[in-house]
């Protein structure tokens, strides 16, 4: 007989769900539990065991497991799907990038003489721009360079940026200067109109460059100081003492332009402006020491005015130095010296110039111990007392305090001893007064004075 026909006869008691189940049974044939693993890891042939059956029941469920199990393998089967959808479009995407490339590159290759003329265009309009550019920031054309005959600087008149400029930084008028300026002179200039241009005097500038006349040229570079004073170059041997005899100027003065502190050695070769000084004269006038009386009328007339007091305030300053022996060593001069100083040897107290309260009783810099004369710098030992009015005063290099931020103080009372710590070049007070109590509002306390 043969298989066709075994195969078309039917075999009694056999149904199709007979035949289902018997391939289902085969399946899970499939999966076989040798006596090995049953007897190397019982633990983990349990848990199979365990699952194998959950997914039988499962499957052979006609219910809930059943609907699950078929929705799972049919998720399954839609994500195999998916995938295979997505690397076909992805293969597809690659190969249009990779033909897109050919394409680029051939083109490149074969295209290269356009490329070049581009390039050479592109670079021939920058060229042409800056060009055009520069002819509006063309540097003046000095015609002459010799020191002996440079009579004058030509610009074109069409020059739009140099019609209206000048070779000089324009520095405003109420900045204050610390340091030398250059100028250069130009035509019409005169030494007294640079003078008085710049807040010096004619001697200051003829100091400064060794002018032997008044007679400048255009095109000259002139060194302007800060204000009136000579520029000089430390020597050996020099001192403070020394340079302020011979420039008969104050020594104070100079250690606080300077920024020279304790002991104020001066290295040869160093360059030092003295404020105030004179070139040494033939016959040198020695100048006497203003007393406090005589102070007023001294500083009016010298023409460094800084205005009447505020009205609402008036003068409310008593004399900051007990006993009768101190006097003023050096003037307000507001660029350099931003307060007037009281000296005296003796070492008496300082006293509190109106009424207030202390907002700052301690060091300002670097301090010696309570009790020295000497050391530190800057303003060291020093008091601030505000005085309820918008206005404070100042009391540096003391040399004890006597009163602690916060104390209420009567006009008159005791602060501190005068003494010269900090930059000091002797015993003395540095007395200011500031419209609010920042540094650099200072003014010029002689107006608020009643002394």
């Amino acid at each position: 007989m043969s298989i066709e026909e075994d195969l078309s006869k039917n075999i009694s008691g056999l149904s199709f769900r007979d035949i289902r189940l018997a391939k289902n049974s085969a399946e899970h044939n499939d999966m076989l539990f040798l006596d090995e693993d049953i007897s190397s890891r019982p633990f983990f042939f349990k848990i199979r065991k365990f699952f194998f059956r959950v997914y039988e029941k499962l499957e052979s469920n006609q219910g809930v497991g059943g609907f699950v199990v078929d929705f799972i393998k049919h998720l399954s089967s839609r994500t195999r799907a998916s995938l295979v959808i997505l690397s076909v479009i992805l293969d597809i995407f690659l190969g249009r990038l990779e033909k897109e490339k050919d394409t680029f590159i051939k083109r490149l290759f074969w295209g290269r003489g356009d490329f070049i003329k581009s390039s050479m265009q592109f670079l021939s309009v920058i060229l042409v721009f800056v060009i055009l550019l520069t002819y509006f920031y063309r540097i003046p054309n000095i015609q002459s360079v010799n020191a002996e005959d440079l009579d004058y600087i030509d610009v074109p008149e069409t020059d739009l940026l140099v019609m209206n400029a000048t070779l000089n930084t324009a520095v405003p008028k109420d900045r204050e200067r610390r340091a030398v300026e250059k100028y250069i002179v130009k035509t019409g200039d005169t030494l007294s109109t640079i003078a008085q241009d710049w807040g010096v005097t004619v001697d200051t500038i003829k100091w400064a460059n060794s002018l032997s006349s008044d007679l400048v040229k255009p095109g000259q570079e002139l060194e302007i100081p800060p204000s009136d004073g000579v520029l000089v170059t430390v020597k050996k041997g020099d001192t403070l003492s020394s340079l302020a005899k011979k420039y008969a100027a104050n020594d104070q003065a100079i250690a606080d332009f300077n920024w020279l502190d304790y002991p104020f050695n001066l290295v040869a070769g160093t360059d030092l402006f003295i404020p105030e000084g004179k070139m040494p004269a033939p016959k040198p006038v020695v100048a006497s020491r203003s007393t406090p009386s005589s102070y007023v009328s001294n500083y009016r007339g010298s023409g460094t005015d800084v205005g009447s007091p505020d009205p609402n305030v008036g003068r409310f300053l008593s004399w900051p130095v007990a006993g009768g022996s101190a006097r003023i060593s050096q003037y307000y001069k507001g660029v350099y010296h931003r307060g007037i100083d009281i000296a005296d040897r003796s070492l008496p107290s300082v006293v509190s110039a109106a009424s207030g309260t202390v907002i700052f009783a301690g060091c300002y810099g670097s301090c010696p111990p309570l009790g020295s004369t000497y050391g530190g710098s800057s303003y060291a030992w020093s008091v601030q007392v505000d005085h309820g009015n918008g206005y404070t005063t100042w009391y540096a290099h003391l040399k004890n305090i006597y009163v602690r931020t916060g104390q209420s103080v009567s006009r008159g009372t005791s602060l501190g001893q005068l003494g010269s710590t900090g930059r000091s070049t002797g015993p003395h007070l540095h007395f200011e007064l500031r419209r609010g109590s920042a540094y650099g509002t200072q003014i010029n306390p002689i107006y608020y004075a009643n002394w």
